[in-house]
């Protein structure tokens, strides 16, 4: 299956200056760029510093790749180069003395070099026009899938399951949307944490244990920066419990897309969740069971994924749902109750949403959804479930899976 990622490729065909394109590995940076962007060249760095050129195969020389690029750019060409980190300060100085002529787009899968390029000394500052590619839009995903016949739930947990680029290979028709992120857990135990690993790699290696041990805090519930702080102290990955310490850490890994921090109404404080399903699952698990260390099997992965979908609905829907009226996203906490969104226009809230991804939606749910979203002040109130048919209310608007699909 392929899945298209008309926002992505619009803003790479669109930007007339040159072009990085980051992100962690296995977000579909190459296959997006190879297969809905116009290039005449596209050079691959190896780890040794050589280049492939994927045009015929062959292996060059970085003095030879220089002089290839010189004359294409001078020609105004259009050229890709992926991992182009590998290449090191020579070939960053090389940018910033040679006249910006074609089209370049540059391809990177590490904190550290985004880091340098995007800091305030950094001599390519400016050059770039910054195109993040993380997790594939929901939307974009159910657009793929709506033409197949899938029921509502089936929808969007596959929809879900496929905003991760590495599960679209594990992708059957009709097969149980959890059944395919289990094969896929239990195929990437070892992978998951090298996948994200990597992104550190050229960090000291206490720093890298800082930020996986942050990933860890969230997946384990501590979702604002003074329990993920207090987290790391207890695991003395840092020398303090002061939440100001790590605040650099979450300003990283929010920038690029490892994880995604969500105001709270009414307080001037956030909640930090991860972006990925699967490494939510992955760290969650890992967490609370050690599946890392043990042999795992198939059931126990299943409850897991049962444990923490409704979870993932909730922040994924919230998420499309902001994105679609355009809002800012945030959650909204109180002492006696909570709602699971609360978007904002302008600072006032127009949508207040709660998410009840179970199958059976009583009478009582639906009185318990009107309680709490009339608390607030918002110009419209919606109940998201499974599927509407037969659910009613006058207060609030109940919407469905369909509804994502469709305008609402």
């Amino acid at each position: 299956m392929i899945i298209e990622r008309p926002k992505e490729v619009g803003k790479i065909k669109r930007m007339r200056k040159w072009v990085i394109v980051y992100g962690r590995r296995k977000t579909g940076k190459t296959f997006l760029v190879e297969n809905f962007v116009d290039y005449d060249e596209y050079f691959f760095v190896k780890r040794d510093r050589s280049i492939i050129s994927k045009k015929d195969y062959k292996v060059m020389s970085y003095e030879t790749f220089i002089e290839i690029l010189k004359r294409a750019l001078m020609d105004n060409k259009t050229i890709v180069v992926d991992e182009f980190h590998r290449l090191g300060e020579d070939f960053f100085d090389f940018l910033h003395y040679i006249k910006r002529q074609g089209k370049l787009i540059l391809i990177s899968s590490t904190l550290y070099l985004s880091k340098k390029l995007f800091s305030t000394r950094s001599p390519l500052l400016g050059l770039f026009a910054e195109i993040p590619v993380h997790l594939i839009d929901l939307t974009d995903c159910l657009n793929a899938l709506k033409k197949l016949e899938l029921g509502k739930k089936q929808l969007l947990e596959t929809a879900i399951l496929l905003r991760e680029p590495t599960a679209i290979e594990y992708f059957e028709y009709k097969r149980n949307a959890r059944a395919m992120l289990a094969d896929v857990l239990l195929a990437s135990i070892k992978t998951i944490p090298a996948l994200i690993g990597e992104i550190f790699i050229e960090e000291e290696r206490n720093i890298s244990a800082i930020y996986e041990g942050i990933l860890r805090a969230i997946a384990n519930g501590k979702v604002v920066s003074s329990e993920i702080s207090s987290y790391l102290f207890s695991k003395k990955l840092i020398k303090k419990d002061d939440p100001s310490i790590i605040q650099q850490y979450l300003n990283n890994l929010v920038a690029f897309g490892i994880i995604k921090r969500i105001g709270i109404f009414n307080k001037n404080r956030f909640v930090y969740k991860h972006v990925s399903p699967l490494t939510k699952i992955f760290y969650y698990a890992d967490e609370k069971y050690n599946i890392s260390e043990r042999a795992i099997r198939e059931k126990e992965v299943k409850r897991i994924i049962d444990e923490l979908f409704p979870m993932i609905v909730e922040d994924c829907v919230r998420e499309s749902l902001a994105k679609r009226f355009g809002l800012e996203e945030r959650v909204l906490q109180a002492k006696d109750y909570e709602v699971d969104g609360c978007l904002l226009k302008f600072k006032k809230p127009e949508i207040a949403l709660e998410v009840k991804w179970k199958k059976n939606i009583s009478k009582e749910d639906i009185r318990r959804a009107e309680e709490n979203l009339q608390r607030i002040k918002a110009r419209k109130r919606f109940l998201f479930v499974i599927d509407k048919k037969g659910l009613s209310s006058s207060a609030i608007s109940i919407i469905d899976v369909h509804d994502l699909v469709n305008k609402i």
